[in-house]
């Protein structure tokens, strides 16, 4: 999980630093992204808009870029 804080058109950037993380980590992707809008929107302030991105993931037994 990961929380955006910020207006949805930058939540791509969100998206991209839990790719790396999973990425690093020897995860993978094992069913549907999700993403929970905390605050409703559109709020009026941007800066109060959060979303919630959840991917399931599981442990691939590869080595991450730390193992070498």
């Amino acid at each position: 999980m990961l929380e955006h804080c910020g207006p949805p058109s930058e939540v791509d950037r969100a998206y991209g630093a839990l790719a790396a993380h999973v990425a690093c980590h020897a995860f993978a992707v094992d069913g549907p992204l999700r993403e929970y809008h905390l605050v409703g929107l559109p709020p009026p302030d941007r800066a109060l808009w959060r979303t919630e991105i959840g991917w399931p993931v599981f442990l691939t037994g590869a080595a991450g870029p730390e193992a070498a």
